[in-house]
């Protein structure tokens, strides 16, 4: 099972959410110490991307180097930059988007979905499950989905069905 881990960017710097924001460090620096600890997946809530800044690209691209990248993001022209350098990128559902655009990386779009979620899940390749449940990661793992789940949800007998774990700092 792939462990990831959740950290924030802004300014160039890695925050962690423990109550409010938390300065963790440089992202390259702090990436190669998580690789040594074992995590192979960064996830990563842009702050800057989500006011409209996309100052972060170079540090997207240099982290590709080191690990599997996801960010979570809710805008087509980033989105297209961010499969442009073979990030993973994670898109709430249901979104207004037109992901079928996407479908020549399609191993690299993420859905995020609430637990109870019942739309449409065809366009996504993994799947975030929020506030997971047994039946559901069960019920979308198989319907072909990798599921990935966060460690505060997760439990034994989810196992079998889950294909990363995600932990915040």
């Amino acid at each position: 099972m792939l462990k990831a881990k959740l950290v924030y960017l802004k300014d160039k710097q890695f925050f962690e959410k423990v109550g409010t924001l938390r300065l963790v460090g440089k992202p390259i620096e702090t990436a190669k110490k998580l690789k040594d600890q074992g995590f192979e997946l960064l996830h990563i809530i842009d702050l800057d991307a989500q006011r409209g800044i996309e100052t972060n690209f170079d540090v997207y691209d240099k982290l590709t180097y080191l690990m599997h990248v996801q960010v979570e993001c809710d805008r087509e022209e980033f989105i297209e930059r961010l499969l442009g350098i073979n990030a993973r990128v994670v898109i709430i559902l249901p979104t207004k988007l037109d992901l079928k655009k996407f479908k020549d990386k399609n191993r690299l779009l993420v859905g995020k979905i609430k637990n109870d979620y019942t739309g449409e899940i065809s366009d996504v390749y993994d799947l975030i499950i929020e506030d997971a449940k047994q039946e559901s990661v069960k019920k979308f793992s198989k319907l072909g989905k990798r599921i990935l789940v966060y460690a505060k949800d997760f439990k034994k007998e989810m196992e079998k069905f889950t294909f990363a774990i995600i932990e915040s700092l």
